[in-house]
């Protein structure tokens, strides 16, 4: 359940159709999935992400332009990649959902970099709900060789 009105949720600033999103995002899936929600998000994230394949430094206009929010890459070592996302969308969501869930986002990164690095990735979210923004996590078994997709969706 959403903490404001349905007014309030139009009422609020945002680039491009939030309000939708919003209400599938954070009302509707969490209803029809239940506690599998963060699940089969994540699971979602990885087939979308398959379907959108980008190398590692177009990620951060491909979040933004599927709106997903603001991606930063924060730091990447050798088996680890950590990114901040933020902005507008996020901070919505954050503010006005008691439990949103960045899954989707955590299993698009993790798929999009399993195919731009060729290793298996695997990726988490953790809400800052203070700073009103996402930590996503991607963790990278270089032992696991994983075939690089040949073509690649030009933004």
């Amino acid at each position: 359940m959403a903490k404001g009105t349905y007014q309030d949720l139009l009422a609020l600033p945002a680039e491009g159709p939030l309000f939708g999103q919003l209400m599938l995002r954070d009302l509707l899936l969490p209803e029809l999935l239940g506690e599998e929600t963060s699940n089969i998000s994540y699971w979602a994230g990885r087939a979308l992400a398959r379907k959108l394949p980008v190398d590692e430094t177009e990620l951060t206009q491909l979040f933004a332009e599927v709106g997903f929010g603001e991606l930063t890459a924060e730091a990447a070592k050798r088996h680890e990649r950590v990114y901040t996302l933020a902005g507008t969308v996020v901070a919505t969501r954050i503010a006005n959902f008691p439990q949103p869930d960045f899954q989707l986002e955590a299993g698009f990164l993790a798929e999009s970099l399993q195919q731009a690095l060729g290793v298996v990735v695997e990726a988490n979210a953790t809400i800052d709900t203070h700073k009103q923004k996402v930590h996503l996590t991607a963790a990278m078994d270089l032992k696991a060789e994983v075939p690089r997709p040949d073509m690649h969706v030009r933004l």
